[in-house]
Parts: C-alpha cells; structure tokens; sequence
C-alpha cells in the first residue's frame, strides 16, 4: 500500500454553499409549520434513521426563520423521542411561546408519520453590551494545517493495522470498515474533521481517556450569511458527542448493542460564527452510568475565543454480561 501522507491538503467542494442550504430550505403549506423531505444518515450509512444533528439544525432553522433578525439564537435544548426516517417527509411546526423585547422564545415540534419525533426549545436573545467578561483557556493541540483528514486518516489506520502496528479488537475493525470507510463518499459530508489523537479516536491510546478533540470546517466558502454559519455550526455540534463516550471502551473489546442520543443542548456564546473557519472541538464525557454517557463539547475559534458548548446524554447499551470499565 502506497504510504500516507502524515497531514492533508484541504479540499474544497465547488458550489458548496447551495449543497449546504438546500438543508435549511422548507416549503410552509401553514403559518409557522415548515416541510422538507431532504434528510441524511449521515456518513452515507446504510439505515435509514436520520443524522441527529442535521434533525436539530433544521428545527433550529425553522424556528429563526420565525423570529426577527435582531434576535439571535443563544440556548437550544432537544430531545430525540423517534428516530427519523430518511424516505420520510418532516414537518417542523414552530410554537411562538414569547415574544420579549430582550428574548423571544420557541418551542419547535418535528412531526413523521403523524408523530412526534423531536422537541426542542430555543431562546433568543437581542445583542447587548458586556457585563462581565471571563473565559477558559483553550487547549494547546497542533494546528489543522499538520493533521490529517480522516479522508487520509483511515486508509492511514488500515495500513498501520495490516502492518500490524496496530491491532483492532472487533468493534474498531468494523469501524472501519463499515462506518469511516464511507466519509467523503459524496458531498452530504458537509464538514471536513481532523483528529488530534487517532489513538484516543478509536480507542488504541494507551491512557484510554474519555476526551476526543477535532479540528473542524466547512468542506467549502460560505457567504456572510450568518444564520446558515450557525446552522452549519449546530449540525456538527452532534457529530463527535457519543464518539467521546464509547471509542476508549473500544480497547477492551467493548461491543455497543444500541446508541441512541437522548437529548441535545447547545449554547452559542458569540451571536456571530464562520463555520468556514478552523474551530477546534473538544469533547469530554465525565461519567457513564446505567447505561447512559454523559458528554460535554466546547467548540473554539483559532484566536482562542470560546464561541459555542453543547452537552448531551446518550443510551448506549451491550449484550456482554458484564460493563466495560476505564
């Protein structure tokens, strides 16, 4: 096998930014109720249960395009109930629950198949001047520039696993073959992702920590449009959360039976977003416990400036008789 290269030139895709909108595109037969029928698995897998994050951005869209542009979105809470299926059309139908002169807020119901699926509450806020100012700092990682895609990441993982530098218990093996192998196979992979540790990703690492950290883009040029950066943004804010939990477990054989996100939040700290910048995405999961991880995201510009964080808590179940400890 031909050698990898150790970091990736970034590639853009032409004409992104029609592929990326058509997602936050509706048609509103009713006032405040919102339809599409494009939806995504995500990573091209091959089920039909829609890609969280793309479920959440599109109720997010929904209930912005109800809500004057003076008002930006600032913390989002969901919870996943069904899953989506892909073959089916969705109806977002917003609830215009206040209406403030500081804060709006909405409460946005996905509806398939004459159910509800998914629920999620959000509150906007007007812009005003400071108060207080503090934040952490950002983690020390290498930048973007020296990482690889995981376009090269993992052809670069399989040739360490067929020189046998590497050697994958089952549930890694089927990672990736089945699951990462698929990245990039079309443009409905909106975000390039590069990993700062391929170890602690799947699993190999010897410190075995629950915390995973990506490097991440738009896979091509945005316009100034902000609201479509903030969708872009709460997209991939579902893109690495349960990965956190699960890929440590990895190294002893772990074999997840069921993963399903239970629940979503997210808190935009800056009203104004490039989803066309490298951010950084750091991921922790604190605690898991029966049968549910719990996981944090911060998500940092360049410049060190925390712009969003998001939380969520997920099932993630096993057959094995007994759990995986760390």
């Amino acid at each position: 096998m031909a050698s990898i290269p150790r970091k990736s030139e970034f590639i853009k895709v032409e004409n992104y930014e029609p592929i990326a909108k058509r997602f936050f595109e509706f048609s509103e037969a009713e006032k405040d109720c919102f339809s599409t029928s494009i939806l995504s698995n995500g990573r091209q897998a091959n089920h039909r249960a829609a890609y969280g994050g793309l479920i959440f951005s599109q109720a997010l869209a929904a209930a912005e395009k109800t809500v004057e542009t003076a008002f930006k979105p600032h913390s989002m809470h969901s919870y996943f109930i069904f899953n989506v299926d892909t073959k089916v059309p969705i109806s977002y139908n917003v609830r215009r629950t206040r209406d403030g002169r500081s804060f709006v807020t909405r409460t946005v119901e996905a509806v398939q198949k004459g159910a509800v699926c998914f629920v999620l509450q959000c509150s906007f806020h007007v812009e005003e001047r400071d108060s207080i100012i503090h934040q952490s700092i950002m983690p020390k990682v290498p930048a973007p520039e020296v990482l690889m895609s995981m376009r090269d990441a993992v052809p670069y993982i399989k040739e360490l696993v067929e020189k046998g530098e590497v050697t994958p218990t089952a549930s890694m093996l089927r990672r990736l073959q089945k699951y990462d192998t698929q990245v990039y196979t079309d443009n409905e992979d909106l975000f390039e992702m590069r990993s700062t540790n391929l170890g602690n990703y799947y699993g190999f690492a010897s410190d075995q920590k629950a915390e995973v950290q990506f490097w991440m883009r738009a896979r091509g040029d945005l316009s100034d449009d902000e609201r479509l950066h903030r969708w872009l943004l709460a997209y991939n804010t579902d893109s690495l959360l349960i990965t956190t939990a699960v890929s440590p477990h990895y190294a002893s054989g772990f074999q997840a039976s069921m993963i399903f996100s239970l629940d979503h939040s997210v808190w935009f700290h800056r009203a104004q977003v490039k989803a066309d910048d490298w951010l950084l995405f750091d991921c922790t999961s604190h605690i898991a416990s029966g049968s549910r991880a719990f996981i944090e995201g911060r998500i940092w510009r360049r410049d060190g400036v925390l712009i969003a964080s998001c939380h969520q808590e997920a099932l993630v179940r096993t057959k094995a008789g007994e759990p995986s400890r760390l």
